[in-house]
């Protein structure tokens, strides 16, 4: 019985040590990775450059480019997006109708990730 348990033990371990692909879910406490939460959560409607302004195939969808935007007032919209605390003065944003959208996209987020998401839109897509 200890070498059946041994044994998948070692085998789980090396197929851990394997992979080498690092795991991110938003909000699970590990340090901010900006570029792959752009990746997952904002490419799909903003375009990998921040430049895309409507969803592919649509027409009546239509929205501002992101690039080039302040990260501190970037990080304050994202923020009242999420829904924020009315002690830090962010109140829900229902902005261009996509309020329960963007809410669904960073709810995960901590604070700290999305202060990182905004620096990292604002150096990166230009």
């Amino acid at each position: 019985m200890k070498k059946i348990i041994l044994s998948a033990l070692v085998a789980s371990v090396a197929l851990v040590a394997a992979d080498k692909t690092p795991i991110y879910k938003s909000g699970m406490l590990l340090p901010p990775q900006p570029k792959v939460i752009y990746e997952q959560q904002c490419a799909q409607c903003h375009g990998m450059d921040g430049k895309q302004t409507s969803f592919k195939g649509s027409s009546t969808v239509v929205y501002s480019p992101i690039t080039g935007l302040n990260a501190d007032a970037l990080a304050k919209e994202l923020k009242e997006y999420r829904g924020g605390i009315k002690s830090k003065d962010y109140g829900p944003l229902q902005k261009y109708g996509y309020g329960a959208l963007m809410k669904t996209s960073l709810t995960d987020l901590s604070w700290e990730e999305i202060d990182s998401l905004s620096q990292w839109i604002s150096n990166n897509l230009k």
